[in-house]
């Protein structure tokens, strides 16, 4: 892909990040990101993948401002990206299989907080964020579990086509994108 290209792309790949974040802001823990960072990881060169993550969480911090939160956007969502990395080839195209594990990532998400917590502020401190959380962990596990059911299959198949595009004849198995 010419550079210029990639550039765009990437810019407004993360805008859509962003956006998908900001729409629904109003709603606690219920959020796009994690489905669209994971279709990102699948179909995108894992570099550029990566890089919209990071992107996200600096323009995240230009939105909302600056905090220990930014650090840990820095770290957990690349994370998410390494996983789905890791599971694409046992999960495949399966929709059900990615909800389960966009669940299990609402559910880690709050925890890996609590980790950043008690090694910036104190084991103690790590506990009780990581408790005070769970109600909104639950919340985050169905949401993405729901979203990623019901949104996983069309959105990959209207990315891969859009992507493919972009790149001509550049299909999902190519060795070259991994």
């Amino acid at each position: 892909m010419k550079p210029v290209l990639r550039i765009v792309l990437l810019a407004a790949l993360t805008a859509s990040v962003l956006a998908a974040q900001i729409g629904l802001a109003f709603l606690p823990n219920v959020e796009l990101v994690s489905l669209l960072l994971l279709i990102y990881a699948i179909h995108l060169p894992f570099k550029d993948a990566l890089m919209v993550a990071i992107l996200f969480a600096v323009l995240e911090a230009l939105v909302w401002g600056f905090g220990d939160w930014v650090i840990g956007y820095m770290w957990i969502w690349p994370l998410w990206m390494i996983m789905a990395r890791l599971l694409a080839p046992l999960n495949k195209d399966s929709s059900d299989r990615w909800a389960i594990a966009g669940g299990i990532w609402g559910i880690l998400f709050g925890f890996l907080f609590s980790i950043q917590h008690a090694v910036l502020y104190g084991f103690t401190m790590g506990i009780a964020y990581w408790l005070r959380g769970i109600p909104f962990d639950i919340i985050h596990a169905v949401s993405n579990y729901i979203l990623i059911l019901l949104l996983y299959k069309p959105l990959s198949i209207q990315f891969e086509r859009l992507y493919q595009r972009l790149e001509g004849t550049y299909g999902r198995n190519d060795k070259n994108r991994r």
